[in-house]
């Protein structure tokens, strides 16, 4: 009969107190939810900064672009001039989101940390998407693809599979030696001849004494501007990609949209195409 009572009674009590019970829950609900909101507003305060890059340019009226002046042709400084393909373009950006362009000259290897620290807007360097720095840029559309690709007479070779039988030249050690060992192992036949240069690649195929060659775009077209009266054709597309892009601070995604926007209308209106051929 005790354990009856016994039953009796809890139920007696939690019946009395039910009402403290739902009181104090809700108290610890209301006070977890005010934390949650602190918490949440102290680090909004500190990592959700609002985005006024685009406005910051805007008022300065100024588009502050990081270059390495020492890499012809996309920047060379002679005096106080500075002129090349980087150059060219970066005006032309800023021309048409309705700034001036001014030109911070550095080594490459202080361009990243000029844009992390903010002593420049962007960079537009012939720099190409680097993986391990998504945390922290962004990387606009590209404006030009330095990869490489195969040049051969009259452009007859547009692929790897098109070189089956053939002779491959390419700069020993280079990207193009990497990508031609690979199809070594997939081709029937194919005969890769090494270079210690990527423009004697090119006269390789010039002579006759290649089918092909394999090599960076920057070399093939200043390799082909001096020998005009070549027959020798860059094929359509790359075997290997690598875009060279503007680069911005993560957090500065309204100033990256206009830049890539602007480089998108320069593709389209033929603009960037006729500044490579001035420079390429």
């Amino acid at each position: 009969m005790g354990a009856p009572l016994g039953c009796c009674a809890v139920k007696r009590y939690l019946t009395r107190n039910a009402a403290l019970f739902h009181t104090l829950r809700r108290l610890l609900a209301t006070l977890c939810c005010a934390f949650l909101f602190v918490q949440g507003v102290r680090y909004g305060r500190y990592h959700f900064r609002p985005d006024v890059s685009w406005q910051r340019v805007q008022s300065s009226g100024v588009l502050i672009v990081g270059m390495d002046t020492s890499y012809r042709p996309f920047a060379v400084m002679q005096g106080e001039d500075i002129s090349g393909l980087d150059v060219d373009i970066a005006l032309e950006v800023a021309r048409r989101l309705g700034v001036r362009m001014q030109v911070a000259p550095m080594g490459v290897d202080g361009l990243y940390d000029a844009l992390h620290t903010g002593i420049v807007d962007a960079l537009i360097s012939a720099l190409p998407l680097d993986p391990f720095r998504l945390d922290a840029f962004l990387y606009t559309r590209p404006y030009l693809d330095g990869g490489y690709f195969l040049v051969s007479r009259d452009g007859r070779y547009q692929t790897m599979p098109d070189l089956d039988g053939k002779r491959l030249a390419v700069e020993y050690g280079s990207v193009g030696d990497e990508q031609a060992r690979r199809w070594l192992r997939r081709l029937g036949s194919l005969s890769v001849q090494h270079h210690t240069e990527p423009s004697a690649a090119l006269a390789a195929v010039f002579e006759g004494a290649a089918d092909a060659a394999l090599v960076d775009y920057l070399t093939a077209r200043l390799w082909l501007r001096e020998h005009s009266a070549s027959d020798l054709i860059i094929a359509a597309q790359p075997i290997y990609s690598e875009g060279y892009r503007a680069v911005l601070r993560v957090r500065d995604l309204a100033l990256a949209g206009k830049i890539n926007a602007a480089l998108e209308a320069m593709a389209a209106d033929g603009t960037l195409a006729a500044i490579l051929a001035k420079w390429l």
